[in-house]
């Protein structure tokens, strides 16, 4: 390999990187901590005790290179993949999973990196060691506020939960965004059955690309977008099309959760929601009442019932058929008992 794989040395060492001051017991790398040969690399770590920081760094090769990872079975535990940029014209590190490349505990991504996964064929994906419990990854996560990339290219996904839970703690990541060198990317995750539950914890200017998540047989996903610049792309049919769910929700402020969601046609009768700040969607052309919810003891409306409020939470009507053109029939809401705002 012509590129640099960093990892930290005890603090005073050669090419050392406060951001990377990790305490590294026993084990002593000559020539410093810089390698160009994966296999020293991952030999050097295995000797690492502790939180290990692998900064990947393309900026004394050709432009049309990139950090390879090849084929093998590679642990990964304690480590933190990061990547060396920006540079001008450059502004991520980019590294390539090649297929075949399996990774064990491979948990932490952060800083600022491309990862282009390309396994395909018969291989398995390169991440899919989750357990009964609620694994939990993290990725964009570092105190530099590196953006992180990462893009699925060919038909196998880079994770594949199987038939288990996960959490994904994503912050300022542009997970499954386009770039490119892949225009049309295909989903970074697979999951089947009703036991295999996908959050996904949206934070910071996070923007999730078009149909990220494949998913099967009752399989679910919650795009939670935690602030208010976290984006989703509208198409998500990877998750539906083969039996799966999605939803969103938690909202922020000015993050709506949209009623009855597109392609759907527009409500002709009261909606019921449990959550905060959301977009009714309204055919006035049709005579009926929507119900506004109750916020005296927690959110309530209906039989649904949240008991947290938050405070400064908005639901819009909108009636986007019907309205002026229409003579007789007429939308309308409904205040809840006890609460005093005006219905219009």
């Amino acid at each position: 390999m012509a590129t640099q794989n960093r990892v930290p040395r005890q603090p005073g060492g050669h090419n050392e990187r406060k951001r990377l001051r990790v305490p590294a017991r026993g084990i002593q790398i000559l020539g410093g901590n810089v390698f160009t040969d994966w296999q020293s690399l991952i030999t050097a770590m295995s000797g690492v005790e502790g939180r290990k920081i692998l900064e990947f760094d393309d900026s004394l090769v050709a432009p049309t290179d990139a950090c390879k990872i090849p084929v093998g079975t590679w642990s990964m535990k304690d480590v933190v993949w990061a990547g060396f940029g920006p540079r001008p014209g450059f502004p991520r590190t980019t590294v390539r999973i090649l297929s075949g490349a399996v990774f064990t505990n491979f948990r932490m991504i952060g800083g600022q990196i491309l990862i282009v996964n390309q396994a395909t064929g018969a291989v398995p994906s390169p991440v899919s060691d989750f357990g009964p419990g609620v694994d939990l990854l993290q990725i964009g996560l570092r105190d530099d506020c590196g953006n992180t990339q990462l893009v699925n290219q060919f038909e196998i996904p880079m994770f594949d939960l199987g038939d288990k839970p996960a959490f994904f703690f994503l912050q300022n990541c542009l997970f499954g965004m386009p770039t490119p060198d892949v225009p049309t990317p295909t989903p970074l995750i697979r999951h089947s059955g009703q036991s295999s539950k996908l959050i996904m914890n949206l934070l910071g200017q996070n923007q999730t690309g078009p149909n990220v998540v494949s998913s099967e047989n009752g399989a679910s996903v919650l795009f939670a977008a935690l602030s208010s610049a976290a984006q989703v792309a509208p198409d998500q049919t990877s998750i539906t099309s083969h039996g799966g769910t999605y939803t969103f929700g938690p909202q922020g402020r000015i993050q709506r959760r949209v009623i009855p969601r597109p392609p759907d046609p527009p409500a002709t009768a009261s909606q019921a929601f449990s959550t905060p700040n959301v977009l009714v969607r309204c055919d006035g052309t049709h005579a009926f009442t929507q119900d506004l919810p109750s916020i005296t003891t927690g959110f309530k409306i209906g039989l649904s019932a949240v008991d947290l409020y938050t405070g400064g939470q908005e639901v819009v009507v909108a009636e986007v058929a019907g309205g002026k053109s229409s003579r007789f029939a007429r939308l309308r809401t409904k205040q809840s008992t006890g609460i005093r705002i005006p219905s219009r």
